[in-house]
């Protein structure tokens, strides 16, 4: 049953995803209510909520934050791809139905033209709801909520400036692979297709980030020149 919070909800989880609120802000209620037009009740709630998805962190007596980025972060969250999707896309086999995989089967074919900005973040919208999915025709919700939790948080790396560039046709490619051995059901081949593409996806990444920055850093600081201004949805995007 939907809360008077959940559209405030729903509105801010995709502005932090989409990194239109800066990662590492600092924000009070007021402030986040002035944004958003929305009373304070809301707003605790959905930063609650939000805070339990590890996208807003609480500031005891002070406020909130946008939760800032670190290439520690996304080494985690990748290594907890390798250890549960293969999982969920072994159960996806023995138990989806034939909806689930007539949905895979159109999401598995988007490509993302490298030289349109939204084409790409469409593909990061469709990649999401397929592995999201996949997870859910596990029909193990708590392996589930993970899974997607974990995609959650990986988009915001993307949205903010990683780029998978020329690398389209490969991730279609593999994204056919995984969701063949699942509506094969092939429970072994989806589980190694699956552990095949994760892996895959890490290379790809320690590519991208290589050189970037250091271990454990901030991938994105706030900006310094906002003299106290408040929270704000508008700032430049850094290339990474």
């Amino acid at each position: 049953m939907a809360t008077i919070s959940e559209p405030l909800y729903r509105r801010v989880r995709k502005d932090i995803v989409e990194c239109a609120l800066t990662p590492g802000q600092s924000f009070s209620e007021a402030e986040l209510g002035r944004l958003y037009n929305a009373s304070r009740t809301p707003v605790r709630e959905a930063c609650r909520r939000l805070e339990h998805e590890g996208l807003v962190r609480i500031i005891p007596f002070r406020g909130y934050s946008i939760a800032p980025l670190s290439v520690a972060e996304f080494h985690d969250l990748q290594e907890m791809q390798l250890i549960f999707e293969p999982a969920t896309a072994a159960l996806a086999a023995q138990r989806a139905n034939q909806q689930e995989l007539d949905e895979m089967r159109e999401l598995a074919t988007y490509e993302y033209n490298v030289e349109d900005k939204n084409s790409y973040h469409e593909f990061l919208q469709t990649n999401y709801q397929l592995h999201s999915l996949i997870a859910q025709s596990s029909k193990n919700k708590r392996l589930s909520d993970v899974v997607s939790n974990i995609h959650v948080r990986l988009m915001r790396f993307f949205y903010l400036g990683l780029s998978f560039e020329s690398h389209g046709p490969t991730l279609v490619a593999e994204h056919i692979s995984l969701v063949d051995a699942i509506c094969n059901r092939d429970v072994e081949e989806a589980r190694r297709t699956a552990t095949d593409h994760i892996s895959k996806a890490i290379e790809r990444s320690a590519t991208l980030l290589m050189g970037a920055i250091r271990f454990g850093e901030a991938v994105f600081e706030p900006n310094q020149d906002t003299n106290g201004a408040g929270l704000t949805r508008k700032y430049t995007v850094p290339r990474i």
